[in-house]
């Protein structure tokens, strides 16, 4: 019994390996920030066949309005990498990229929060390439860039 347990909590404590950075964009002038709401999440593609490799759904969204950067539809498509499907619609802001030949790429998106109404992508994001994006509702706290709602 206590062999099972050790056995239990030494595998149950073993770190997954964590996942490689997407590659930063190459061209920062394709990069979009939008708000939009969330619709659907299908077509999952893995990126590579190893183990722990990310897997890119592509997201419906409706309603988009772009705060900076090259135009997208009202209601678009992007592959997006995600963990659950939406299980219901959110609004939400996203930075954007557009990509030749291929769908356009989700490189961070936030949630509004309740009392403060801004969405802040998560610096890890970003932190790879130096964008000095600017607009009304776009806001910057050192590393973080913020969208007010």
């Amino acid at each position: 019994m206590i062999f099972g347990l050790l056995l239990f909590q030494a595998v149950v404590s073993v770190p997954a390996a964590p996942r490689p950075p997407l590659p930063p964009p190459t061209d920062l002038e394709r990069l979009s920030i939008v708000v939009a709401d969330t619709v659907t999440q299908t077509d999952p593609q893995r990126l590579c066949d190893q183990a722990g490799c990310r897997t890119l759904y592509l997201g419906k969204y409706a309603n988009a309005v772009v705060l900076a950067g090259p135009p997208l539809e009202p209601a678009f498509a992007a592959r997006v990498e995600m963990g659950s499907p939406f299980d219901r619609s959110y609004r939400i802001a996203m930075i954007v990229e557009h990509r030749d030949g291929a769908e356009p790429l989700v490189r961070s998106m936030a949630g509004f929060g309740d009392r403060t109404h801004e969405a802040c992508f998560d610096w890890r994001d970003t932190d790879s390439f130096d964008w000095q994006v600017s607009g009304p509702r776009i806001i910057k706290r050192r590393r973080v860039i913020c969208v007010a709602e």
